[in-house]
């Protein structure tokens, strides 16, 4: 095996111990010792690939980042399954994640320089584009005559991905629920209906976790 290659590999394996040590004690009782007993790895060889904790953790939300996009990338290629079934296959995808739910009990935004910038950019550059084309698909299967798919999908992934954060945006349970219920309007009204009333209620039930 070359010397990168093994390197990306330990590298991965330190991500991927760490995570599941983040899931189980969470971030802030996570010790540097607990990620080297779990990988069986010397401090030094760990501060090899990695200086900090932090780096950790900015590593891991790469990680996902890059699979959700691939998700949505094999959302998109599917053709199977209708614009509106894949758009609430995303919604599960995301909402039963356990990973991003402990990085979002974790508060990782404030933890890692310009996270939540990345995730923006990543969000509406590349994540919405994808979104964007399931929604053309809608209108070509005749599911819906969305006239404003790009303008729809930068949108929603925005109110996701940012108005529905409970680290980004202070609320109460009962108000998070009321920006759900505006979701789906909003996207009833302009010809994009692919939540769902019964999927809004799926998901006011797993973000309630974040406000008890």
């Amino acid at each position: 095996m070359k010397r990168e290659e093994q390197a990306l590999n330990t590298k991965k394996r330190i991500v991927v111990a760490s995570t599941k040590l983040f899931l189980e004690k969470g971030y802030d009782h996570t010790t540097i010792q607990d990620i080297m007993d779990a990988t069986n790895l010397s401090k030094g060889a760990l501060y090899h690939h990695f200086k900090s904790k932090q780096q950790i953790l900015e590593c891991q939300t790469n990680y996902e980042q890059e699979s959700i996009t691939n998700y949505l990338k094999m959302m998109v290629e599917n053709r199977k399954l209708t614009a509106k079934q894949k758009i609430e296959n995303i919604i599960d995808h995301l909402s039963t994640n356990e990973a991003l739910f402990q990085l979002t009990r974790d508060r990782w935004a404030e933890k890692v320089p310009f996270a939540l910038l990345n995730t923006l950019r990543n969000t509406l550059n590349v994540l919405a584009d994808y979104i964007t084309e399931i929604l053309y698909q809608g209108n070509s299967n005749k599911e819906f005559n969305c006239i404003y798919p790009k303008e729809i999908a930068s949108t929603l992934m925005l109110l996701m991905d940012v108005w529905l954060d409970p680290i980004i945006v202070d609320c109460n349970y009962e108000e998070v629920c009321s920006k759900v219920d505006f979701i789906i309007l909003f996207l009833k009204k302009f010809d994009a209906p692919v939540v769902s009333d019964e999927k809004g209620e799926e998901i006011k039930r797993r973000l309630r976790c974040h406000y008890v």
